[in-house]
């Protein structure tokens, strides 16, 4: 996996190659070639997997958002994400083949991205053709990346590998919920390391103010396998606690067995999630 190139990073300030922009055609391109050149021996490996670590969550972010776009009637925009109150402005109805897609490749762009992380074999032949599946103008969607220093200090392999074996240890989860966005690096590492399923629900009440997180039906209807499974709901860092705290209140109300986790806790957040990795003081 990819973490084995990742040995030796600064993991107190986010790398430069967090802040990008890029489109969706040329992100599935770059990441590409990124897993090809790393299955090689390379004397710039950091670098590259700096590179593919910050970028592969981009795979999903755009994929969430087109799938919430269709099911909540929102316009498709390459460059806005909209906001669930601005939906009742527009309301387009879309067929329910749309919404099953959007679904569908939402959860093909979660493998993609696991797969990516693996450095898989093959990878870039599954990409050509999830690229042949996808709605020509979601190729032009732009997304752009930011430094986020606590996103990126909750992505370090070695705190997220002693956080999972602590769950395994004490609970074993079948699945992992996580929220979005900013838990889909860490989220990607931490299902890596349990071996099992994993989805995101979007919920970011600082970045996208969501209020609650956004659960649709298709969601509901796609983790009710697990609802008498243990599932652990994960957010990577706990400032507070109000955003992990209100996500485990809703996973509790669709699964009978939860335990919540997070990679690094603030010392003064009211929230104690039952499991994470380190607790910080800045």
């Amino acid at each position: 996996m990819i973490d084995r190139f990742l040995a030796g990073s600064d993991w107190d300030e986010p790398p430069e190659a967090m802040a990008f922009e890029s489109t969706y055609g040329d992100l599935l391109d770059e990441v590409g070639g990124l897993v090809s050149r790393l299955r090689q021996p390379d004397n710039e490996a950091a670098a590259l997997a700096t590179r593919l670590y910050v970028r592969v969550p981009a795979l999903i972010n755009v994929m969430l958002n087109y799938k919430i776009c269709v099911e909540h009637d929102l316009p498709l925009h390459p460059t806005v994400y909209y906001e669930l109150k601005e939906a009742r402005r527009y309301r387009i109805e879309r067929g329910i083949g749309e919404l099953e897609a959007a679904n569908r490749l939402y959860r093909e762009s979660i493998g993609l991205s696991r797969a990516a992380y693996r450095l898989e074999a093959g990878w870039e032949e599954e990409a050509v053709a999830f690229r042949k599946r996808l709605p020509p103008e979601l190729l032009s969607f732009i997304y752009t990346g930011g430094l986020d220093k606590y996103t990126w200090r909750a992505s370090d392999p070695e705190r997220i590998e002693k956080l999972a074996r602590s769950i395994q240890s004490g609970f074993a989860p079948e699945l992992v919920v996580a929220a979005a966005h900013g838990s889909i690096i860490p989220g990607l590492v931490l299902a890596e390391y349990l071996d099992i399923p994993l989805y995101f629900i979007r919920f970011s009440m600082f970045k996208r103010s969501d209020e609650e997180p956004i659960v649709s039906i298709a969601d509901e209807a796609w983790l009710a396998p697990w609802r008498e499974g243990r599932v652990l709901v994960f957010d990577e860092d706990v400032a507070k606690g109000t955003t992990l705290q209100l996500f485990a209140e809703r996973m509790g109300k669709l699964f009978s067995t939860t335990r919540s986790a997070c990679v690094i806790r603030h010392a003064g957040a009211f929230m104690r999630p039952d499991y994470s990795s380190r607790v910080w003081w800045d």
